[in-house]
């Protein structure tokens, strides 16, 4: 999803901005070689990477989804990816990046998307992702995944990027945050632009039948609460680290946390879906991670 920019393939996409990669401003003390981007690796005798599949309770509704489990004993540094709407760009393959780096991964639908119960909403999805942080930090699942819950962060896309923002600024749990294409409904659906954008939001939400939400509501439910979405503001009152990575301008507001050292936005020429840096965008999130949460995790 592509609020100012593109709803539909078709429609907005003449309103993209995209500008020149931005220069780093900050160095990785700890940056680590990328044979996990490259080398398979031999599974540990006793405590082997796997997949498990996941039902999450959210407010008595069940979410599926599923955990990449990092290789050996553990406990290991546990990422949260999430998906934006409705969650075509599932980020799979950083979710094998990240769990060859060291990373345990989890990936879940929301209520009301791709299956999972329950009603699809924006507040909801918020509440969806500390659903997964209580259940990551429930002692049955600690042993299961073998999750280290003093390293647990969360990295989303589009609107899911908004969503990890603000449910991770208000989760002191979580310890670090990576959003990519950042969705800011605070300044997307307030002022010049916003008759177009609530019209384009609808027009695309009416497309989504794989989504269990009314367009109306799923709106009027987001403009209620509007202030409570106010990103910018957030993010000014908290010090967590926190990397954005946009390929649109309009979230240059972040640029004045620029100076910060666990902060870091920066704006890259590419598509929405990051096609074609995926390599560069695996890179950059497992340095982040890396520098903000943990000493070196042992590749696998």
């Amino acid at each position: 999803m592509k609020i100012l920019y593109s709803f539909t393939l078709l429609s907005f996409v003449s309103l993209i901005l995209l500008s020149s990669c931005k220069s780093d401003n900050k160095t990785n003390s700890k940056k680590r070689n990328t044979d996990y981007l490259q080398n398979d690796f031999k599974p540990d005798e006793f405590y082997p990477a796997g997949q498990v599949e996941l039902q999450i309770k959210s407010d008595g509704s069940t979410m599926y989804g599923f955990a990449y489990t990092a290789d050996g004993k553990g406990p290991h540094p546990t990422v949260v990816l999430l998906h934006g709407l409705p969650g075509n760009e599932r980020s799979h393959d950083l979710a094998q990046n990240l769990r060859r780096a060291g990373y345990n991964t989890i990936y879940f639908n929301y209520r009301g998307a791709w299956g999972s119960k329950g009603t699809f909403g924006f507040q909801n999805a918020i509440d969806d992702a500390i659903a997964v942080v209580d259940y990551l930090t429930d002692s049955a699942t600690i042993e299961t995944l073998r999750v280290d819950t003093s390293k647990i962060a969360f990295a989303g896309h589009s609107m899911g990027a908004g969503i990890a923002l603000l449910a991770g600024l208000k989760d002191p749990r979580v310890k670090s945050i990576v959003g990519v294409s950042v969705f800011n409904p605070y300044t997307l659906l307030q002022g010049g632009g916003a008759e177009g954008n609530l019209i384009g939001l609808k027009e695309y939400l009416l497309t989504l039948d794989m989504l269990n939400c009314e367009p109306n509501k799923f709106l009027d439910d987001i403009l209620a609460k509007l202030d409570l979405y106010d990103i910018e503001t957030q993010v000014s009152k908290s010090n967590k680290a926190i990397l954005v990575l946009d390929e649109h301008q309009n979230n240059t507001y972040f640029s004045k946390f620029n100076p910060r050292k666990n902060f870091d936005y920066k704006i890259w020429n590419t598509d929405h879906a990051f096609t074609n840096k995926r390599i560069a965008l695996a890179k950059e999130i497992v340095n982040w991670f890396d520098d903000t949460m943990i000493d070196k995790p042992k590749a696998k």
